[in-house]
């Protein structure tokens, strides 16, 4: 690695690390000052200053992670709020699992998702 390169990558690392405490300092000021606690989207935020300012090498694989992991957290988020909804109902309606298989499709694997995206269709040809 060159001089340039490496000075490159102290940069970046200060920029981010610079960012990173940006970011946590206005998250402390908009919430109680007792409350020094990292939330979901104030790590999510984090890890893509990280990502944004890694080596070339490593940033494509980490941007694909973290978008990975925002998927995820936001289906589960989705789910438990679903969840919630039918037990505050205490029954099980056919919309309710027409929204789980919405909420879903995007995480599964793409064989899933086609037999997913086959019973919505089916699901849509009965109601029309």
């Amino acid at each position: 690695m060159d001089k340039y390169k490496k000075l490159e990558t102290i940069t970046n690392g200060l920029n981010a690390a610079h960012k990173i405490m940006t970011l946590q300092t206005s998250a402390i000021n908009q919430r109680s000052k007792d409350s020094t606690k990292i939330t979901p989207a104030l790590l999510s935020q984090m890890l893509q200053v990280i990502a944004q300012y890694s080596p070339d090498k490593n940033k494509i694989p980490l941007t694909r992670s973290l978008e990975q992991t925002n998927r995820y957290s936001k289906a589960i988020t989705e789910l438990k709020e679903e969840v919630l909804n039918i037990r505050e109902k205490n029954k099980i309606y056919k919309d309710d699992v027409i929204k789980t298989l919405h909420i879903l499709k995007p995480i599964v694997d793409p064989n899933r998702q086609t037999i997913i995206e086959k019973i919505l269709k089916i699901q849509e040809i009965l109601n029309s």
